[in-house]
């Protein structure tokens, strides 16, 4: 008999990495209801439709979503009433995110088992990132089933006290969901792209968002950007996707907007971004998705963050943790530049995260029928 599997879906990188899921477990036959949170409003529905799924819920968001409290407080009940409407076999949240975290108090409290995709991931400091390490610990806690995309997330649940039993190495569905949408045709000419100068300079793609970065350290970060900039004029070209969130736009705005090699765009579609990804020399990032993604395309990553959730993808050689230093950042750029034997051992394709078929792994797991209850909550 068909099951009905509850996924809840907040905000685009989210979308990105449920939807192969969700995919897959249409395909074996079962009932999969998407409920959208409305946690990143006008990014999620974009992410939907390229992978041609239709949400049953769509949650209708209010000006105190802005912080994590009234988030919560305003998903609550709305999951709670979805739950006993739909009567799922299981929830199934993805990653760390105050949606993330809404679904599984709400499965907790409704006594529904709880499947946690991207589980066992640790920076090792509650504020760095904030709120999503405090939030992934909490998941965990919560979660019947833990879906790990390394050995390594594997061994920290493990070490936490996690029955072997709950735990399921998969991959990480971020890499399926980059392997379908670069299948897909593209277009430069119709795309942000399209205006990007070539020729001889080296094309280096930027991300900043992390919510720990605001403020000072985010304006000391775009400042060594510019001092970049303007040193590698004639071989470098910049291009950074600008966050809408204003806290990150007016900063990164103030500092960078009169710079002739940074362009700075609207944010990139999903299939743009990878486009960007696999166009790029080597990208400087705070995003924790493209650190899994770019080993899989070749492309070193300076990780601009303290610290990293991503141990792997460091350990392996693909990416440097470089922090939010102006010396560090300027040090670990000049060094990759210019040094072609320190690129070429960076640049090596790796697939630290997966065979790109996690999410066929994850709906097996879930239709077999070790995926039982093995915890109930308090």
């Amino acid at each position: 008999m068909p099951k009905t599997y509850l996924s809840i879906v907040g905000t685009r990188p989210e979308a990105i990495k449920m939807a192969p899921v969700i995919r897959a477990l249409a395909r074996q036959g079962d009932r999969s209801v998407v409920c959208v949170t409305g946690q990143h409003e006008h990014l999620v529905p974009p992410i939907l439709k390229l992978f041609e799924i239709d949400p049953e819920y769509r949650l209708t968001p209010t000006p105190q979503d802005g912080q994590p409290n009234g988030l919560l407080a305003r998903l609550l009940p709305q999951l709670d009433a979805i739950l006993k409407k739909e009567q799922p076999s299981h929830v199934l949240v993805q990653g760390d995110t105050t949606s993330a975290m809404a679904g599984a108090l709400a499965a907790c409290y409704a006594k529904v088992p709880l499947a946690h995709i991207e589980a066992g991931i640790r920076s090792g400091s509650n504020h760095e990132p904030f709120p999503e390490e405090a939030h992934r610990r909490m998941i965990d806690a919560m979660a019947d089933l833990h879906f790990v995309a390394t050995a390594e997330n594997r061994r920290t649940l493990l070490k936490e006290g996690r029955s072997e039993r709950q735990i399921h190495l998969t991959g990480n569905t971020g890499i399926d969901a980059m392997r379908y949408a670069a299948s897909l045709p593209f277009n430069h000419a119709n795309s942000l792209l399209k205006a990007l100068p070539v020729g001889q300079r080296k094309l280096i793609l930027i991300t900043l968002h992390r919510r720990e970065s605001h403020g000072e350290p985010l304006g000391r970060v775009c400042k060594t950007l510019r001092t970049l900039a303007r040193r590698y004029a004639r071989t470098a070209h910049f291009v950074l996707p600008v966050h809408p969130n204003p806290a990150v736009s007016s900063t990164v705005r103030e500092f960078l907007s009169n710079e002739d090699n940074i362009t700075l765009t609207s944010p990139l579609s999903y299939r743009e971004m990878i486009a960007a990804a696999q166009a790029c020399y080597f990208a400087m990032i705070d995003s924790g998705g493209l650190q899994e993604e770019l080993p899989s395309l070749g492309k070193p990553a300076l990780v601009l963050r303290n610290v990293t959730d991503r141990p792997e993808a460091v350990a392996a050689g693909s990416a440097k943790l470089v922090g939010v230093s102006s010396e560090s950042i300027l040090e670990a750029f000049t060094e990759l530049m210019d040094n072609e034997d320190l690129y070429e051992s960076m640049a090596q394709v790796r697939n630290i995260y997966g065979d790109g078929r996690a999410a066929d792994h994850i709906a097996y797991v879930l239709s077999d029928q070790i995926a039982h209850v093995l915890e109930e909550c308090a």
